[in-house]
C-alpha cells in the first residue's frame, strides 16, 4: 500500500508560547522526531503543511514536502485540505498528523496500515486505554470529500459519516499532545523515563 502523511504544522502556538514545531523532545525538535518516526515505518511520501513559520522550517532541510497555508487562522482543516489535495495520485492512504502529538511510534505506524489493509473501512484510528488518539489513517478516496466537506468539526466531523476502526494501542504516543507548557514538561518526563 503506498501510504502518505500529512503533518500539520501550521498553527499559532498561542498556549505553548513558540513554535511546537521546533521544541525540542530527546534531542532533536518535535517535527524533525515525527519525521523520522515515519522514515522508519517505511513512509517515505511526506508533507508539511506550514503558516507563519514557513520559513523557519523551510531551514530544517528535512525531507518533506513543505507546503504554505497563507490562511493558517482559516482554521487546522484548512491545512488538512491543502494537505490532501497535493498528494500524489498514486497514494492509496494518507495519515493525517498534528505536529503537536509528536511521540507516535514507527510501530504504530506500521500497525495502522495493517489494520487498513485487512479491514473493510475507510479510515483506521488508533486508541489507547479507550481514548482516541492521532493519527488517523484515512483510505485515499477521501481527499475527495475532504476537498468539498462544509461541515462541521472538522476531520472529526467528516469521519463522522465513515466506516472507521479504532485500533487498540499500547502506545500512549497516540493521545500524548502538547498544547501548553504543562503539557510539554509531561511528554518531556514520558520520554525521560522511556529513555530510562
Amino acid at each position: 500500500m503506498i501510504t502518505a502523511a500529512v503533518i500539520l504544522a501550521a498553527g499559532f502556538s498561542n498556549r505553548m508560547g513558540q513554535d511546537k514545531a521546533l521544541l525540542e523532545l530527546g534531542g532533536m525538535g518535535a517535527l524533525e522526531r515525527l519525521v523520522n518516526r515515519y522514515q522508519a515505518a517505511g513512509i517515505s511520501r511526506i508533507s508539511v503543511v506550514a503558516g507563519r513559520n514557513y520559513e523557519a522550517l523551510q531551514q530544517l532541510d528535512l525531507p518533506v514536502t513543505l507546503l504554505h497555508n497563507q490562511q493558517p487562522e482559516t482554521g487546522m482543516f484548512s491545512s488538512i485540505r491543502i494537505g490532501v489535495m497535493l498528494l500524489a495520485e498514486e497514494v492509496e492512504a494518507f495519515f493525517v498528523q498534528p505536529v503537536d502529538c509528536p511521540l507516535i511510534s514507527s510501530e504504530t505506524l506500521r500497525r495502522l496500515q495493517e489494520e487498513l489493509l485487512m479491514r473493510d473501512a475507510d479510515a483506521v484510528i488508533p486508541c489507547c486505554n479507550g481514548r482516541k488518539g492521532h493519527p488517523p489513517l484515512l483510505k485515499a478516496f477521501l481527499r475527495k470529500q475532504v476537498a468539498v466537506y462544509q461541515g462541521h468539526d472538522g476531520l472529526r466531523g467528516l469521519l463522522a459519516g465513515c466506516a472507521v476502526e479504532l485500533l487498540a494501542v499500547s502506545d500512549q504516543g497516540v493521545v500524548l499532545g502538547m498544547n501548553t507548557p504543562e503539557q510539554y514538561q509531561q511528554l518531556c518526563r514520558y520520554l525521560a523515563v522511556k529513555a530510562g
